[in-house]
């Protein structure tokens, strides 16, 4: 058994522990790094199996409530989770996915069309701002704003432009103003404005808007949305799970991502969940140019377990030891 931290084939058995379900889970220890583990297909840290925490992600940004996916996975793993602890997975390894993925270069097409709908977020309308690429379905950009003005939609076209790496020949938009500076502001002159007409299949919106009415059923089971920054995050995991995972029959039933025939940063959320390196370290910036790296999070509670794995181990020891007579402690014999 190696090592789960460092690959060390320098392991022994280190006793047992008993889950919630009443099973004995035999443990190890790593003589090179000195920590313990399990034989049971985990990461470092987590006591949940991978196919679980995957398929909890997967179920919830297929659209599952939380509470639906807890009463999932008892039933379907025999396995009782916390709402908190699902909540948990999924905003962690979002964030893992979403730092895969940025790197990823779509191969897009010269026509993207523009749209905006109403979200309801922690009690008020919000404006959700996204982009799509008429070929490949897939979904450039996206933007979160309280208010609709030039700025954001010149936002939105520039995010677009980063991820695609080019310009597009035209962007269709409904009727709104803001599009009219916005898209000649953030494409630079170099796209054109086509603004669509209704009741007509020629320059249409009907795409986005079918993935709007897509996008609101699956916003209509999170009850999470308090926020902005909760928002982003929770719709930009949906955006990569529409992009990388979700079939679509117009694609032969395959991702936009996938019917790219392109390298890409995963296949599924196994992948996410399997691949994540649980020491990374964060990097927090003090000022302009000087980084600071501090242990992730995992690493921290690791090194105070061990910290009073240490104490205690010394302080049982002192304890067990017979304390010396008093002739030996003042240096007389008997």
């Amino acid at each position: 058994m190696n090592c789960k931290y460092c690959n060390s084939p320098s392991t022994i058995k280190f006793g047992t522990h008993t889950d919630i379900n009443g099973v004995d889970i035999q443990r190890y220890y790593c003589k090179d790094c000195l920590r313990k583990f399990t034989a049971l297909d985990t990461l470092p840290m987590m006591k949940t199996p991978v196919n679980e925490v995957s398929s909890a992600l997967n179920m919830y940004y297929a659209g599952m409530p939380i509470d639906g996916v807890q009463r999932q996975i008892q039933q379907e793993y025999n396995h009782s989770i916390s709402e908190p602890a699902i909540y948990g997975w999924i905003t962690r390894f979002t964030k893992e996915a979403i730092a895969k993925e940025r790197n990823f270069r779509p191969d897009v097409g010269d026509i993207w069309i523009a749209d905006e709908t109403v979200l309801h977020i922690g009690g008020k309308n919000v404006w959700f701002w996204d982009i799509i690429d008429t070929k490949s379905r897939y979904l450039l950009a996206t933007h979160i704003s309280i208010v609709r003005n030039t700025e954001d939609a010149q936002i939105l076209v520039e995010k677009a432009i980063n991820k695609a790496g080019k310009f597009p020949k035209s962007i269709i938009t409904d009727k709104l103003r803001a599009y009219i500076d916005g898209i000649e502001l953030g494409s630079k002159g170099q796209a054109q404005h086509i603004r669509s007409k209704p009741f007509t299949d020629v320059n249409s919106t009907n795409m986005i808007e079918r993935f709007h009415g897509i996008l609101k059923q699956r916003t209509n089971v999170i009850h999470h949305f308090k926020d902005l920054n909760t928002a982003r995050l929770l719709t930009e995991g949906w955006l990569i799970h529409y992009n990388f995972f979700k079939d679509h029959e117009s694609l032969n039933n395959e991702s936009p991502a996938k019917h790219m025939k392109l390298d890409m940063p995963f296949n599924d959320w196994d992948d996410v969940v399997r691949n994540t390196n649980v020491f990374a370290p964060a990097v927090v910036t003090f000022g302009k140019d000087k980084p600071f790296h501090r242990p992730s999070t995992a690493q921290q509670k690791h090194d105070a377990y061990m910290r009073k794995a240490v104490r205690k181990s010394v302080a049982k020891k002192h304890k067990t030891e017979p304390k010396p007579s008093a002739s030996i402690q003042t240096g007389r014999l008997k």
